[in-house]
């Protein structure tokens, strides 16, 4: 236990004024929750024994028979929320088992830290650092519905080409077919955005750039500077919190799902990463394919052949794959390359010096848990180093050809799964790289596929709307 920082947070919360102390935690599924505590109850104890909740309440956590868990608050990691009516101080916990103390296996920052020690304890990074492009949607209004008479979806924004019969849309409606990078007054949340960064700022996350994304109907994006894998993980759930607080509080609504809009483009979240081994990077090689060194090859080689695996921790929703389709904006098949954005990793042409070098995975989208997503990345890194897996050799490019170009020949690549049963096929033959040193227990991956499996089962049997235009009067 820090005892500096337990006492720096401990001074904060005096000097502020804060009234309320607020500790958040990840559950399996990427569901950010809470608990909160007087500000007086903020002392040493807290942050060594926390404060206790059931875990059999949350899916996939614990028995209803063995539910009790506790909460402990990271003093590393601590903002000050600007959304509560009270002073609060928002602090991210670890979970920990009340009777032993020892962290509990199936808490989603748990495994992300073990991870995180693993890439140390073989000698491969002393750190992994991690940038992470966030797109989201945002919506005027927004309403879905199942009922046994009635199923759909209804989204509204400014920007929409049908909006342009609105004489309150003054116009606003994007001419063109992309709206990547448009300027106000077209792009017509510019000072949302403004906002969110500065919400970000003020919690502790290096902001890279925001702007407008390509999707015509309010997608954004906004990018974050490197910072080590836990932290970026940390920043994940910080900036879906703020994004959703900020929107609604300028009345609108927001998402991260991976294919809100039909025939708009998905919103994925990129990871781009590099590591750093006794503070010199290690991903870099003057004369290697796109500067790339051995390690980052083998790193690359590793993540796009355990691909299948990963997608059920990298794009665990059904919605997931309705991204991962040809021609959307959204990789496909299982290649590196340098600049080709058809490709599942990408090398940026703007960052092939020493201190700039890394590669971009495009596959992951913000459905995903980003603890359990990051570390089972790192995971497929790690074994592709550890076996010496070579890309060139196992047929992942390097590939710089626009795959999606009419009539291009892709039947020798190695393809991603289409939906999301495929995923979950292909992580219950490939896992063991995951079990690797006790990252992923086996009984976390267990429940995951089990939560998964049952999540599938909610579609069966259930018709989609598009059955109806296509088959009902047949």
């Amino acid at each position: 236990m820090n005892e500096n920082a337990i006492e720096a947070v401990r001074k904060k919360i005096a000097d502020r004024n804060i009234e309320e102390v607020d500790i958040r935690f990840c559950d399996l599924l990427g569901f950010w929750r809470h608990v909160t505590l007087p500000a007086s109850r903020c002392d040493a104890d807290l942050f060594k024994r926390g404060v206790g909740f059931d875990g059999s309440t949350l899916e996939g956590m614990t028995a209803i028979e063995a539910g009790d868990l506790c909460l402990v608050p990271d003093p590393r990691r601590v903002f000050f929320d600007p959304f509560m009516k009270k002073p609060t101080a928002a602090l991210i916990g670890n979970i920990i088992h009340p009777d032993s103390g020892k962290p509990f296996s199936r808490d989603p920052r748990n495994v992300a830290r073990k991870a995180a020690e693993l890439a140390s304890f073989e000698g491969t990074a002393t750190e992994t650092y991690w940038a992470l492009e966030f797109e989201f949607y945002l919506f005027d209004k927004a309403s879905f519905w199942f009922r046994e008479d009635s199923a759909g979806y209804s989204f509204e924004h400014m920007e929409m080409p049908s909006s342009a019969e609105h004489s309150q849309n003054l116009g606003l409606v994007h001419g063109t077919r992309s709206a990547y990078h448009m300027m106000p007054p077209l792009d017509s949340m510019h000072d949302l955005r403004a906002e969110i960064t500065a919400h970000m700022t003020a919690a502790g996350i290096p902001v890279k750039c925001h702007h407008h994304e390509a999707g015509r109907f309010g997608q954004c994006e906004i990018e974050t500077r490197f910072m080590p894998m836990v932290s970026a993980a940390d920043t994940v759930m910080i900036t879906k919190y703020i994004v959703r607080n900020t929107a609604m509080r300028a009345d609108m609504a927001s998402t991260f799902m991976a294919k809100p809009i039909p025939g708009q483009p998905g919103s994925g979240m990129h990871c781009h990463m590099y590591f750093e081994k006794n503070g010199k990077k290690t991903f870099f090689d003057r004369d290697g394919y796109c500067c790339l060194s051995s390690t980052a090859r083998s790193a690359i080689a590793g993540i796009l052949h355990h691909a299948p695996a990963l997608c059920v921790f990298t794009n665990p929703s059904v919605n997931s794959y309705h991204r991962l389709v040809p021609a959307q904006e959204a990789p496909v098949y299982r290649f590196f390359s340098g600049a080709n954005r058809s490709s599942a990793i990408r090398v940026p042409t703007y960052a092939r010096t020493p201190q700039k070098m890394r590669y971009e995975y495009r596959v992951p989208d913000g459905t995903s848990n980003p603890y359990l997503c990051t570390a089972a990345i790192l995971m497929a890194a790690l074994d592709g180093i550890r076996q010496g897996m070579i890309p060139e050799e196992m047929g992942f490019g390097p590939l710089d050809d626009n795959v999606f170009a009419p009539g291009y020949d892709t039947s020798g690549l190695h393809r991603l799964p289409e939906n999301l049963g495929q995923a979950l096929d292909a992580l219950e033959d490939d896992r063991r790289f995951l079990e690797e040193n006790g990252v992923f227990e086996p009984d976390l991956i267990d429940n995951v596929i089990e939560v998964k499996r049952a999540e599938l089962g909610l579609f069966s049997g259930n018709p989609h709307p598009m059955e109806h235009m296509l088959y009902f009067s047949l």
